[in-house]
């Protein structure tokens, strides 16, 4: 004769095998993962980060070797600083991560040092030892960095790995003949930062120097890359480096291509002696700069009207292929 709770008993068993077989299933899901899956992604991530680092370190060997030159007697020229600062401007746009951006801003700031030195007269490198000591710092925390990625990715290749399945990756198509545009349009302002000085150009004709450039940022984005720099002789110093991101490729493709050269600065240079928006075409009629250094008001802060628009004037065609 069965008891009078027999169905709830075993509906009660039922619940409980079920939830226990679920609770196996999950267990045996993450160990899965921590076993396979999960090695393979660091694999991948470690083995990106030694690759940035080394293309990092091998960019920053002409930086240094500017510097180098400074150490060793060369003069200090406005064209040395323009080139410096555009070269440390192009390592933050390719390499953004913290570690290689406080690297690359210890340059800049001993560079400074320099041209601060220089204005004041003062040509020895007495008063430069404490920027210098900081650079080295930044430079043996990267080698050192480097260093242990280095080791990691040893010690892992040298590890056995289980043979690899799957059918081999199928060659990668050529590039579509059509892909998408970047559209003609504006971009800005661009406001440069106050260096020194109190932010006003008064009568005092500043001098303008700018630059814009197209990059293919780690085959997946096209950026703009920016600089502006307003000076006041013997007065205000303002600059501003930044990139305005244009085009983003969808997943599963990278960018092989564009219609405009990469990675070709195109500059300009001039005294603004007008209180008035100043047109310049550069890149064959690509693009148009517009500038507005003396301003009427304020020139450099919060509400200053000094800044740089980029006006793209003609289309960019990006070419994609599949990954």
């Amino acid at each position: 004769m069965k008891p009078l709770n027999q169905e709830e008993r075993t509906r009660r068993w039922g619940q409980f095998i079920g939830l226990y077989v679920t609770l196996l299933l999950l267990t045996a899901m993450c160990w899965w993962l921590s076993l396979a899956i999960i090695p393979q992604l660091t694999n991948v991530q470690q083995h990106q980060t030694v690759q940035e680092m080394i293309a990092y370190q091998k960019q920053l060997a002409g930086t240094d070797k500017m510097l180098t030159t400074l150490e060793q007697g060369a003069p200090l020229t406005d064209n040395w600083l323009r080139n410096f600062y555009a070269n440390t401007s192009a390592l933050d746009q390719q390499f953004p991560k913290p570690l290689f951006m406080a690297t690359t801003n210890s340059y800049r700031q001993l560079a400074g040092a320099y041209e601060n030195a220089r204005k004041e007269g003062d040509e020895g490198l007495q008063l430069l030892n404490s920027q210098k000591i900081q650079l080295d710092v930044k430079k043996a925390a990267l080698l050192a960095a480097l260093a242990s990625v280095t080791a990691e990715l040893k010690a892992i290749a040298g590890a056995p790995r289980p043979p690899a399945g799957g059918a081999p990756k199928p060659p990668s198509k050529p590039p579509a003949e059509t892909g998408p545009v970047i559209s003609a349009g504006q971009y800005g302002p661009f406001r440069p930062l106050l260096i020194k000085g109190n932010g006003e150009f008064g009568k005092n004709n500043p001098e303008i120097n700018a630059s814009a450039q197209f990059m293919i940022v780690r085959e997946h984005q096209v950026v703009l890359g920016v600089y502006f720099e307003t000076e006041e002789p013997n007065g205000t110093l303002a600059k501003v480096t930044e990139r305005k991101e244009l085009y983003t490729a969808p997943p599963g493709y990278r960018i092989v291509g564009l219609s405009a050269p990469e990675r070709t600065p195109w500059r300009i240079n001039y005294v603004d002696n007008t209180q008035q928006e100043d047109k310049f075409p550069v890149a064959e009629g690509l693009m148009t700069f517009l500038v507005q250094g003396n301003t009427p008001g304020l020139d450099i802060g919060p509400t200053g009207g000094s800044a740089l628009m980029i006006q793209l004037k003609k289309p960019i065609k990006v070419e994609l292929e599949k990954e």
